[in-house]
């Protein structure tokens, strides 16, 4: 967390506030006992006034050490010295350097995966690093990865377009527009009966199909994650809602959206597997605030770190990423996550 660079500046500023309280409002309680004392004593009142003096100068006194009584606490109690990593780096100088190692590391990712989504991630780190040689290093080698990303991208759209005119043989991959929205893809419109009859293995690698042309299309969601979360929802493709086309437990509350009750909760409903499986990547992208650790592990192509955010999905399970990592190891689903 203390690598981030926004939290980073964030620290920064909470330190400035306290040092400004720690310093000003001693001064101020000072100078204000200072005034009653004078204003007593010119009145004949010399005991009232000390003991005024008295109770502001402590107070100030206490103000000046609670922040030190404070981190001398969480030193204590810090045993891993996070608190105190993010302290000691949140300066310009810290900052800067959290915004370039952020930046390689992103341009490292981008390079290996030639995803879009890593290049951008990449680009906004570099663009926030401070005019510099080391910057300008940086967005020449970015603009050499955005030529490669583009030559990835236009690969995969014509290994795709391919795929669709040979017929795919079984389950056809796609379903995305060039811009990357939703489209109904008849071929994907599986008999639920025929899902059900599945083996596992089988079950595994029909999720896996949507999963994948949905994350080299978009990025988001590692489909080793997907599979796993279809595994686990619906009991290897045997257990969901009868016409939901829903294999990942996705609510559909009570309102306007298509829905089918049961078990006690209504499961939001689809008009088939694949346009359930695009709206499990939606889910994520849709909840960025609640999911932003989940989405960045998974830009950054670490599934089993990526599970362990995963809690929130479960009403804050605190068993389900565990779970989630177990079924990634025992399948070993990560080899899903590369073209």
């Amino acid at each position: 967390m203390c690598a981030d660079p926004s939290v980073l500046k964030s620290v920064r500023i909470v330190k400035i506030v306290i040092d400004f309280i720690k310093i000003i409002v001693p001064i101020i309680l000072i100078v204000s006992a200072s005034i009653t004392l004078t204003k007593a004593v010119s009145d004949g009142n010399n005991k009232k006034a000390m003991q005024a003096f008295i109770r502001k100068a402590i107070a100030a006194a206490i103000i000046f050490l609670i922040p030190t009584f404070v981190n001398l606490t969480l030193r204590l109690a810090d045993r891993d010295k996070e608190y105190y990593s993010c302290l000691e780096n949140a300066t310009k100088e810290g900052i800067a350097a959290a915004y370039k190692e952020q930046a390689e590391y992103y341009i490292i990712n981008a390079k290996t995966t030639l995803l879009e989504s890593n290049y951008a991630a990449a680009r906004s780190y570099v663009n926030s690093m401070d005019d510099g040689p080391e910057k300008q290093a940086l967005e020449k080698e970015l603009d050499q990865i955005k030529v490669d990303v583009a030559a990835a991208i236009k690969e995969r759209e014509e290994k795709l377009k391919k795929a669709q005119s040979s017929g795919g043989g079984g389950v056809s991959p796609t379903g995305i527009s060039p811009t990357g929205e939703y489209t109904p893809v008849e071929a994907m419109d599986m008999d639920e009966e025929k899902v059900k009859a599945m083996s596992k293995q089988e079950c595994i690698e029909y999720v896996a199909s949507m999963a994948r042309d949905i994350y080299f299309k978009n990025g988001g969601v590692l489909p080793s994650i997907t599979v796993a979360q279809a595994v686990l929802e619906s009991g290897y493709c045997k257990h969901f809602i009868a016409t939901s086309h829903n294999l990942y437990g996705l609510r559909g509350y009570p309102g306007n959206k298509p829905k089918v009750y049961g078990g006690g909760n209504y499961l939001r409903k689809f008009d088939n597997f694949y346009e359930g499986t695009y709206y499990h990547y939606a889910y994520f992208q849709a909840y960025s605030n609640v999911y932003g650790s989940f989405l960045s592990a998974c830009a950054n192509h670490q599934p089993l770190q990526a599970a362990s955010y995963l809690g929130a999905y479960a009403g804050g399970s605190k068993t389900y990423g565990s779970t989630i990592k177990q079924l990634i190891n025992q399948y070993n689903l990560t080899k899903y996550d590369y073209w």
